[in-house]
C-alpha cells in the first residue's frame, strides 16, 4: 500500500462535519459559488512556498543567486504576479511568455529565454528587447543567433544548454531531459558539440558567452541527482579554459518535484495504461526540502571553483512552487454502476479538457463533501467529453460517491491550466483564496471567447435568412 496523504499536507483543513476547507471556506461552497470545473489557488501558501525556495537558495550558496519561475508551468497572470511578489524572476520559452513577462512588469534583466525551438523572429525579438540571457540549445541555433545579432547590430548574452547524458533513476522517458538518446535538448557533451560550440564562439563578434545551463528531468525527488549530473563540470571547465572563456553563470534548471504528487515511472505507466492497475499512493521514497536541494547543489558547485571565482547560480523552479498550492474541483454529475464490471463517476472535467497530467502523474483525489468517508471501492473517474479515453483515473480507490458531490484533484498547479483545451467545453475559472477572502482571478471561458477568432462570413446571411 502506498502512502496516502492528508489534506493538511497541502495546508488545507477538514471541518467537524468532514468537509474539505481552504482558509475559512468550504471547497464545496467555492464550487457552488463559482461553478465547476474550478481551479482554486492557495494564495498565501503559494507566496510562502516561493519565498522559501528563494531564501533556501540564497542562504546555501556563498555567491550570487537568481531564481526564475518557469512560465511554461503555469502562466496565469495573477499567479505569476504572486510569485513575482516573492522575488522570483522569469524564465520563458515563447513569444507569448516573453510578452507576458514584460506585460506583468518584469525588467528586461529579470528575463531569461529557454526552449529548443526559438524561431528567427523570436530570437530577433529577444535581441531587440535585450533580455538578460538567451539559453542556446543547439549548434544550428547558435549559428542563427550569430547572423541575427550581426544583422540587428545587437549583442546577445548567452548560456549553452548542456545535455550531460544523465537520467535520474525512476524517471520515465518522457521526463528525462538529460538523456542524449531520448531527448533532443541541449548540446551533446559526449558527441563533441560543446567543444565545437566553444570554438565557434571565439569567432562571433556579437555573442557573449557567460556559462552553461543544465536541465536533467522533471519531478526529481533526490538532491543527489543534481550533484551527479554536475560531475560533467570537470570536462566543461577543461573545454572553457582551453578556449579562454570564463564561466560566470551556471543555471541548474528546474525539475524539482512537488512532494505531494509524482510522475509515474515508465514501468508504472505501462502497467497502468495497459493493465489498468493504478498505483495505490505515493511511493515511500525520500522526500526532500528546498534547503536539501540548495545545499547539495551549492556544495557540488563550490567544489569546482575557487571562492573568488564562484559563478552566479541560477535556478528555474516551476512545479515545486505552484503544483501543491492549487487544486481542481470537479462535480460528479452521474454515477454509472455495472455490477461485476466497473463503476464510473462521471464528472465535468477529464483528460480531454482539464486533467491532462493525470495521464502520466499520480495526484491524490479527495471527496470534498466528506474527506473522512472510508475508501471502500475502486472506481473510474471520467470527464464529459464523448470519447472513451476522457479519463481522470482508472481503478482509483475512493469512498462511495453520490451525484452532486464534489471531488478535489490535488496538485493541479503545474501544467493543468497550461495544457487544458476547449474540447467541446469552455475552459474553467480560477479562484484564489487568501485565508479570509476569495476572488476570481480568471473567469470561465464564454461562448464569445471560444468563437472570437473565427471569421464566419456568409453564415451571418444564412442566420438572417433562417430568421
Amino acid at each position: 500500500m502506498g502512502k496516502i496523504l492528508h489534506p493538511r499536507d497541502w495546508g488545507l483543513q477538514v471541518s467537524s462535519n468532514g468537509e474539505l476547507k481552504i482558509g475559512d471556506f468550504s471547497a464545496v461552497a467555492l464550487a457552488h459559488s463559482y461553478g465547476t470545473p474550478l481551479h482554486v489557488v492557495n494564495e498565501s501558501r503559494l507566496e510562502e512556498t516561493a519565498n522559501n525556495f528563494r531564501e533556501s537558495v540564497e542562504s546555501s550558496y556563498p555567491g550570487k543567486t537568481s531564481v526564475h519561475f518557469a512560465y511554461k508551468c503555469n502562466s496565469v497572470p495573477a499567479i505569476t504576479q504572486m510569485i513575482r511578489a516573492a522575488g522570483l524572476k522569469a524564465e520563458v520559452m515563447s513569444e507569448f511568455e516573453l510578452d507576458l513577462a514584460f506585460y506583468l512588469g518584469h525588467d528586461k534583466k529579470e528575463i531569461i529565454v529557454n526552449g529548443p525551438c526559438k524561431t528567427d523572429s523570436f530570437l530577433r525579438k529577444c535581441l531587440k528587447k535585450q533580455v538578460r540571457l538567451i539559453i542556446v540549445d543547439s549548434l544550428d541555433e547558435l549559428r542563427a543567433l550569430d547572423q541575427i545579432s550581426l544583422q540587428e547590430n545587437k549583442k546577445a548574452d548567452i548560456l549553452l544548454r548542456i545535455n550531460p547524458d544523465y537520467t535520474p533513476r525512476g524517471v520515465n522517458k518522457g521526463a528525462a531531459t538529460g538523456s542524449r538518446k531520448g531527448c533532443a535538448f541541449g548540446f551533446d557533451l559526449k558527441g563533441g558539440e560543446v567543444a565545437v560550440g566553444l570554438r565557434l564562439l571565439k569567432e562571433m563578434r556579437k555573442i557573449n558567452f557567460f556559462g552553461f545551463h543544465f536541465h536533467i528531468g522533471t519531478g526529481l525527488r533526490d538532491p543527489k541527482d543534481y550533484s551527479k549530473s554536475l560531475r560533467c563540470l570537470d570536462q566543461l571547465l577543461a573545454f572553457t579554459r582551453s578556449a579562454g572563456l570564463p564561466i560566470k553563470i551556471l543555471d541548474v534548471g528546474g525539475g524539482f518535484a512537488s512532494m505531494t504528487s509524482r510522475e509515474l515511472t515508465s514501468r508504472e505507466l505501462l502497467v497502468y495504461q495497459g493493465l489498468e492497475r493504478f498505483p495505490s499512493g505515493l511511493r515511500k521514497d525520500r522526500t526532500a526540502e528546498f534547503k536539501d536541494f540548495a545545499r547539495e547543489i551549492s556544495n557540488s558547485i563550490t567544489g569546482y571553483f575557487p571562492k573568488n571565482e564562484l559563478p552566479e547560480l541560477l535556478y528555474e523552479p516551476g512545479r515545486c512552487i505552484i503544483s501543491p498550492n492549487q487544486f481542481l474541483l470537479l462535480t460528479v454529475h452521474r454515477v454509472k454502476d455495472r455490477p461485476g464490471l466497473r463503476k464510473w463517476l462521471i464528472t465535468d472535467g477529464g483528460l480531454g479538457t482539464v486533467t491532462m497530467p493525470t495521464y502520466y502523474e499520480y495526484h491524490e483525489v479527495f471527496l470534498c463533501n466528506d474527506v473522512t468517508r472510508p475508501r471502500t471501492e475502486k472506481v473510474t473517474i471520467i470527464g464529459p467529453v464523448c470519447f472513451a479515453s476522457d479519463i481522470v483515473y482508472r481503478n482509483k480507490l475512493m469512498p462511495q460517491v453520490y451525484p452532486g458531490e464534489v471531488l478535489a484533484v490535488m496538485d493541479s498547479g503545474a501544467y493543468f491550466t497550461a495544457m487544458e483545451s476547449s474540447f467541446g467545453f469552455a475552459r474553467p475559472a480560477i479562484a484564489s483564496v487568501n485565508q479570509k477572502t476569495h476572488r476570481l482571478i480568471r473567469r470561465a471561458e464564454t461562448f464569445e471567447d471560444m468563437v472570437c477568432r473565427d471569421h464566419i462570413g456568409d453564415l451571418i446571411k444564412i442566420k438572417e435568412e433562417i430568421k
